[in-house]
């Protein structure tokens, strides 16, 4: 399983908010630059992270985005659901039990996993280097 650009940005920008929080907004050409991702790209998925309540800007000369709420209280989880379409692996999965798939197990059984390990770390957890279980690369 390959999660796409999208979320490895996403996860990135969160934690440049994160080490501003709660003081200052980040600017998105701020962002562009430390991420090195274009401005258009960057948007859709700050409007994504958006959506789902993860982060907010501001328009305007002192405009930028800041995280909607304290880094402890995101959930890595719902940064990458926001930007992998709630990771649904499979379509057997998505249908809510309803689909009569031989594998149903085994992809539910992986995405209950996948959500349980993301939804384990915070974005504070993150920004301290404090990911438990943290790979030895």
């Amino acid at each position: 399983m390959k999660l796409s650009s999208k979320t490895h940005y996403g996860l990135m920008a969160c934690h440049i908010l994160a080490e501003n929080y709660p003081d200052s907004t980040v600017s998105a050409s701020a962002l562009e630059n430390r991420i090195s991702v274009s401005g258009k790209y960057l948007e859709k998925i700050m409007r994504m992270l958006s959506a789902r309540g993860i982060i907010t800007a501001n328009r305007g000369a002192s405009g930028g985005y800041f995280l909607a709420k304290p880094p402890e209280e995101i959930k890595i989880g719902e940064i990458v659901r926001a930007l992998e379409d709630d990771m649904r692996i499979i379509g057997c999965v998505a249908k809510g039990g309803k689909c009569r798939c031989p594998s149903q197990a085994v992809w539910k059984r992986l995405y209950d996993g996948i959500n349980e390990v993301l939804d384990g770390m915070t974005l504070k957890q993150m920004l301290d280097g404090d990911i438990q279980g943290e790979l030895n690369a």
